[in-house]
């Protein structure tokens, strides 16, 4: 999987997040970009799931900032939740 299909597939719902962990693996193992664009999609995952309107609300604004940043092929970190690391 190239690396910016990558990016942009990881912020489309859990199931494009797994496509790219699982299918993408050398993607995002062999380049940071993608890795930070799978940390924040999986940020914006876990703050959809929370039950609270704002995390949800807030989830749909970094996920399409996000969609944005990986269509511009920016791997600058977003704001909030850019500087978070789950996957090292």
């Amino acid at each position: 999987m190239e690396g910016k299909t990558a990016k942009i597939v990881n912020y489309i719902t859990w199931i494009g997040w797994l496509i790219v962990f699982f299918a993408g693996k050398d993607a995002w193992q062999n380049d940071e970009g993608v890795k930070q664009h799978l940390n924040q999609g999986l940020i914006c995952l876990i703050l959809a799931f929370i039950p609270i309107g704002i995390t949800q609300i807030a989830s749909l604004i970094f996920a399409v900032w996000g969609i944005i940043k990986a269509c511009q092929d920016d791997d600058t970190e977003l704001p909030l939740i850019g500087s978070w690391r789950i996957i090292k």
